[in-house]
């Protein structure tokens, strides 16, 4: 199926928790099920509804929709991006309602959201392979999101989230709530496709959060349940950008599978997304590792499989060290992720 532009995505129903063929998660292949640790929690107070009850294994379509079927990883076509960087494993124009907002030096000292919680943040792994997306409002791109985070003791940070419906942005649960800076973020800004001083569809403000137990309910956190989600006020940006699918593979399909990364980076000026794949080199019960560079300020990015032309996260970027990782997603990530995007 084309791509399609979100003006028309948007009018079409996404499915949910389809089952394709190939992605249902063999018992002790990492399908962890009804674990404590991905028991809901709201900034709102008390849960976010019941962890599970979807159906086992599945594929929730991206806007506009895919068929979700199982496959190999394909690498997003970048102009100046380095593929012989994979070999060594190492390292669409402006909407109606885009603003010019200059960078204040205020947005440019930002730290990076995973700095506050993690002693090793995100690494570049030998040479720096990155690339700078350049046309933000194109697909994936524009789906992925600047965030501005504001806690409640007052501090400030960066991050990157993405959109997985039209009010729910995925991003790192070190994103939504910091166990050193006062709990649930006060604030976060959401701007969808940031480039530089360009914010091609604006921007939204949530005081919505969500995340897991297995995060939030201990004294520093639990890396293994490092992932949360904004909820937007409303549809709005979300029916303008679309947004991505994803899914649950089992661990014989996520190893060795080549993976994209896009986000934004803190080294590099703000509001500016910066792109980079490799292939998955560890495979873990609920976390994936991967020599793919980036920085702090990613915190949050989406890693996501491109096969015949469709997407589909397959985890939610939130650790350094080299290799760098992610949060995997597994039916209990999944099944959270529906409930949060409904």
């Amino acid at each position: 199926m084309d791509e399609r532009d979100a003006s028309d995505a948007a009018r079409t129903p996404t499915p949910r928790g389809r089952v394709a063929a190939g992605t249902r998660p063999a018992a002790g292949a990492g399908a962890a099920s009804a674990d404590r640790g991905h028991q809901p929690s709201s900034s709102e107070g008390g849960g976010a509804g019941p962890a599970g009850g979807g159906e086992a294994g599945g594929v929730e379509a991206a806007s506009p929709p895919s068929p979700g079927e199982g496959g190999s990883g394909e690498l997003e076509r970048v102009p100046g991006f380095n593929e012989s960087a994979l070999d060594s494993g190492g390292g669409g124009g402006g909407r109606a309602g885009a603003r010019v907002v200059p960078v204040s030096p205020e947005l440019e000292n930002l730290p990076d959201a995973g700095a506050l919680e993690y002693a090793s943040p995100e690494t570049v792994c030998g040479s720096d392979e990155r690339t700078q997306i350049t046309n933000t409002t194109a697909i994936a791109w524009r789906w992925i999101c600047q965030l501005v985070l504001k806690f409640r003791d007052g501090t400030s940070a960066r991050g990157t989230g993405w959109f997985i419906g039209p009010h729910t942005v995925m991003t790192a649960g070190h994103c939504v709530y910091s166990h050193s800076h006062g709990g649930w973020a006060q604030s976060i800004e959401v701007i969808p496709g940031m480039n530089g001083a360009v914010r091609p569809y604006g921007s939204a403000v949530s005081t919505s959060f969500r995340s897991v137990t297995g995060w939030t309910g201990s004294p520093s956190g639990n890396p293994e349940f490092d992932y949360g989600a904004i909820i937007l006020p409303n549809d709005t940006l979300g029916n303008r950008t679309g947004w991505f699918g994803f899914a649950v593979l089992t661990d014989a399909a996520l190893n060795n599978l080549l993976v994209n990364l896009s986000g934004y980076a803190g080294d590099k000026p703000f509001g500016t997304q910066w792109f980079m794949a490799g292939n998955i080199s560890n495979v873990e019960a609920r976390r994936l590792r991967y020599m793919v560079d980036s920085f702090g300020g990613q915190s949050g990015s989406p890693v996501w499989r491109l096969n015949n032309g469709q997407r589909h996260a397959v985890g939610i970027h939130a650790y350094g060290g080299c290799p760098n990782g992610a949060t995997r997603i597994i039916q209990d990530v999944y099944d959270n992720m529906v409930a949060w995007k409904a």
